[in-house]
């Protein structure tokens, strides 16, 4: 299908109107739905994974047709399940089934493909979507259709889509701002501009939105730099936050703005900020070398060479952290460790200053780019996944001794006592239960039908524990030796801890396979940083040894022509070359 044509028919889809009720917000008619939902709502999404296969080793979730199955694919594509998802949206829409299910298929299916870069195979599935979008994924629609526009080129057809953006959207600003970072790379500066203008003006306080207006004002300022407006792009970037995720990047192009305006003061006051934060940071380390660089231009030189010479040495200190860095990689547990605090470690202000304060200072600093690119984070998730499944995995296989103390405990209190019996004990209580669950069932009768769905899937898991109770008790009453065939019981354990040894050891292969991508990813990072210090080094010290040079050759030269006057004019010395040395001497380190 043509990819224009797939582009109009989808600008034209979004002008219907909505009308259908979000999937998640039906009544709930089977019990294990609910316990699904529970977990969904809390973003649980491991959780909600198990609790579904729970649901289908009883029997599945029945009166709900296809929406757990949707959800599920839905979840699944969050847990980073691709395949697992693809397979069961792809069943979806093999089956034939209502519209509404169809059409959120495609959608999930699509979305899946965009975010493989599979943009051609994008637009397609969204194509073959009819009719109206459920309620709950319209505005999610409407923004990944903009966003496949704008990666095909289709930059009208975008803007159609996002001008029917419902008000106070959360996609709004990010889609302007897609559009005009993908404009300026397409040379169309007016929509440019104006698309991050509207990016940057949905600014509110928040730390997500002042992120997006931070990153937008550096867009425009970049894009006028390129067409040599300096002004507007030192305008642009004084709006950026000098405490956020992009302060860096705004105090260097600040004083780079002013240099080549050639106000070389006025970058000293960006630069200078920067160069006391951690040299582990690509700008700081760029701007260590530019800030002599603007004395010199200044004539300055004294401070030049002391800038120089600071940069050097500044330049050999990162070297060795660097190799603190590599060292820390070494440490079994340093990637875990990384992995489960990256959110924490993004979020610190203080990255922004010296380190961070969790215990990775060592290796963080040098990865604020590498963390920053979507590619990366993708894998750490993957990763961090991984982590969780092998730690619950875990879990569980350390209660293999407690199961073993239990049943072997069970076994010597059946065999002293000829049988374990219930007792009276027992059995009262598990009709006390019966009534405190019968009471609270009345109860919740009481409440809003909204509350009474709420609690209802926990009474039924109640009430289900205790029907399992009285069959056991039926079972034990009067029963000798129910404990007696050790086999059966200690067999059960055996073939579920062989079941958990085969799926650590499957989960501890794949750890293994995606740790190795990211210490390659590390690793080159790290090669870059390496290589860009020891280049700033050279030029560092080469800098310092021709200001030097140059200043030894003017002094020498001064000393000449006071010679030369002093042969001429014995009986009076020209204060010239005096003045000149006193004047350098004024701010010269040498």
């Amino acid at each position: 299908m043509n990819p224009r044509i797939v582009s109009t028919m989808l600008a034209a889809a979004l002008g219907l109107t909505l009308c259908f009720s979000p999937v998640l917000a039906q009544e709930i008619r089977d019990l294990k739905y609910g316990a699904v939902l529970f977990d969904f709502y809390q973003q649980k999404y491991f959780d909600t994974l198990v609790e579904f296969e729970y649901a289908a080793m009883r029997g599945g979730i029945v009166d709900h047709g296809n929406y757990p199955e949707l959800l599920k694919g839905g979840v699944s594509l969050s847990y980073g399940l691709d395949r697992q998802a693809r397979n069961i949206f792809s069943r979806l829409i093999a089956a034939n089934t209502d519209e509404e299910v169809q059409n959120r298929a495609w959608f999930y299916l699509a979305k899946m493909l965009y975010l493989r870069g599979d943009i051609e195979r994008a637009a397609a599935g969204l194509g073959n979507i009819r009719g109206t979008m459920p309620t709950d994924i319209d505005q999610e629609y409407r923004y990944l259709a903009a966003l496949v526009n704008i990666k095909l080129g289709y930059f009208d057809e975008a803007e159609a889509i996002s001008s029917q953006f419902r008000k106070n959207s959360p996609y709004t600003p990010y889609l302007y701002f897609n559009l005009g970072v993908a404009a300026g790379r397409q040379n169309d500066q007016s929509r440019a501009f104006a698309s991050l203008n509207k990016s940057a003006a949905f600014a509110d306080g928040s730390a997500e939105l002042d992120r997006v207006a931070d990153r937008s004002h550096l867009a425009m300022a970049y894009l006028a730099s390129l067409a040599e407006n300096q002004t507007a792009a030192h305008d642009h970037i004084r709006h950026v936050s000098l405490s956020g995720v992009y302060s860096n990047r705004a105090l260097l192009g600040s004083g780079w703005a002013s240099v080549n305006q050639g106000a070389y003061r006025d970058a000293l006051t960006p630069l200078s900020v920067l160069e006391q934060r951690s040299i582990a940071i690509p700008e700081v380390q760029e701007a260590v070398l530019l800030v002599p660089h603007v004395y010199e231009k200044l004539g300055l030189t004294g401070r030049a060479a002391d800038g120089f010479i600071r940069a050097h040495a500044l330049y050999g200190d990162a070297l060795e952290q660097l190799a603190v860095a590599r060292e820390s990689l070494e440490d079994a547990e340093v990637l875990e460790l990384f992995v489960s605090n990256m959110d924490d470690m993004l979020a610190e202000s203080d990255w922004f200053g010296t380190a961070p304060s969790v215990s990775l200072n060592a290796l963080s600093p040098f990865l604020l780019d590498l963390m920053s690119d979507h590619s990366f984070q993708s894998v750490l998730k993957d990763l961090r996944d991984l982590y969780a499944i092998r730690n619950n995995l875990d879990a569980w296989k350390r209660k293999q001794d407690d199961f073993d103390v239990i049943i072997q405990s069970r076994f010597a209190s059946g065999a002293a006592d000829g049988g374990m019996q219930l007792d009276d004990t027992h059995g009262m209580r598990l009709h006390d239960h019966q009534e405190a669950h019968t009471a609270l069932a009345r109860r919740a009768e009481t409440l809003d039908p909204e509350e009474q769905q709420q609690v209802q899937w926990l009474l039924a898991d109640v009430r289900e524990a205790i029907e399992t109770g009285n069959t056991l008790a039926g079972h034990l009453r009067g029963a000798s030796g129910v404990f007696s065939d050790t086999g059966i019981y200690a067999g059960l354990i055996v073939t579920y801890m062989e079941a958990l040894d085969h799926e650590l050891e499957k989960t501890a292969e794949l750890i293994d396979k995606v740790e190795n991508v990211v210490y390659e990813l590390v690793n080159a990072e790290l090669l870059i940083h390496e290589e860009r210090l020891k280049y700033y080094r050279i030029q560092s010290h080469l800098a310092k040894v021709r200001i030097l040079d140059q200043s030894l050759t003017e002094r020498d030269g001064g000393a000449a022509e006071d010679r030369d006057d002093e042969l001429m004019q014995p009986d009076q010395a020209d204060p010239a070359g005096q003045n000149r040395a006193e004047h350098q001497g004024d701010d010269h380190a040498a």
